[in-house]
């Protein structure tokens, strides 16, 4: 995986432009230079680049690959005995996706949602195939995501187990996930995350450790947050979770950082980063499609993140993000599609891929 990650940036960033319905930009570097690896600390002055940008993407990305899990169960697409299928009826092709619903013998149901990179679904981009049994009032879900390039290369696999009560109104659910790069099958993220949601708020506790053993950065980056929002469901079924996204950053050396094993799941190991404060809101359609981000706070040791979303002239949706450091000075930028699929740029040029929500770094 680590000898290919070039090639996995490169085939990144041209599904990113395809998707986008084109744009300019310079091809994605084929080497990632080693960024100095000062003692992790609070001040701006002792974290690398490299330490802004993965604390930064973690706060930033974390609140949207969670919102897309938790739609999934407040919209009912995961949950529902009559999720809505685009391709149940005639294998329809719709806005560049399918879905089909199976009730299989022992009751399960298995739920696939593919996206595609073409109109005429030709193309598959990312394949989510989820599979859920209901016992004794807990409701189960497991499910694997996995992404593909345009060339049908894969470029990453995720795996997630839910466990649910109550009802995707008033009730509480668990998310464990793991990431695996390419086709690797050793993980490299971790992600623990709970959620208590009834009428009129939503409370979420998440952990998230990256374990990259790329020569370029051999540590573990961590995050601890809290979400405190709101859920509004308008008319046309769209779902917007709109408030506060608080957490703190961790480092150690590879393999030292561990989640609690139960919720509010906090961070061990390593050393403080930092903090970090988000306050916006990211939305989903009714067919769990992401349709908006506006995020916008403070990073560990000053510096700041303003995420927002786009919509190119083909109407595919586009989310931008940049890094300032505490002085105004440019540390970092990213641009994906709307699964999380892109380019993070540092600034001195280097070109990092982003894969489903997640930087690979080599």
């Amino acid at each position: 995986m680590r000898t290919t990650t070039s090639l996995l940036a490169a085939s990144v960033a041209a599904a990113l432009l395809a998707g986008c319905g084109g744009g300019g930009g310079s091809s994605p570097s084929s080497a990632i230079p080693n960024p100095t690896q000062s003692s992790p600390a609070t001040q701006s002055s002792s974290l690398s680049t490299q330490d802004v940008a993965q604390s930064a993407t973690d706060a930033a990305f974390t609140p949207i690959d969670t919102g897309e899990a938790d739609a999934g169960v407040t919209n009912g697409i995961l949950t529902s005995s009559a999720t809505r299928s685009t391709k149940s009826n005639g294998f329809v092709c719709k806005n560049r996706r399918t879905r089909t619903v199976t009730v299989n013998a022992d009751g399960s149901v298995t739920i696939e949602t593919i996206d595609y990179y073409d109109q005429a679904c030709t193309q598959k981009e990312r394949d989510d195939v989820a599979n859920r049994t209901q016992s004794s009032g807990t409701m189960t879900i497991a499910r694997t995501i996995t992404t593909y390039s345009m060339t049908g290369a894969q470029l990453g696999l995720r795996k997630e187990n839910y466990t649910l009560t109550g009802s995707n109104t008033n009730g509480s659910w668990t998310i464990g996930s793991s990431f695996y790069p390419g086709t690797s099958s050793t993980p490299m993220d971790q992600l623990e995350h709970s959620v208590t949601v009834n009428a009129s708020s939503y409370v979420a506790s998440t952990g998230r450790i990256v374990n990259d053993a790329a020569p370029s950065v051999n540590a573990s980056y961590g995050r601890q947050g809290a979400t405190n929002a709101t859920i509004a469901t308008d008319s046309s079924g769209d779902t917007t979770y709109t408030g506060t996204h608080n957490g703190t950053s961790f480092k150690g050396t590879l393999g030292a950082l561990s989640i609690s094993s139960s919720p509010p799941f906090t961070i061990s190991g390593g050393n403080q980063l930092g903090s970090s404060s988000l306050n916006g809101s990211v939305g989903f359609d009714q067919d769990g499609n992401l349709i908006s981000v506006n995020l916008t706070g403070t990073l560990p040791s000053g510096n700041t993140l303003t995420v927002t979303s786009s919509t190119a002239s083909n109407g595919a949706l586009q989310v931008n993000g940049t890094v300032t450091s505490p002085s105004g000075a440019s540390v970092a930028t990213f641009t994906t599609d709307a699964h999380g699929n892109g380019v993070l740029t540092l600034a001195n040029g280097t070109q990092v891929p982003i894969v489903d929500w997640h930087v690979v770094w080599s």
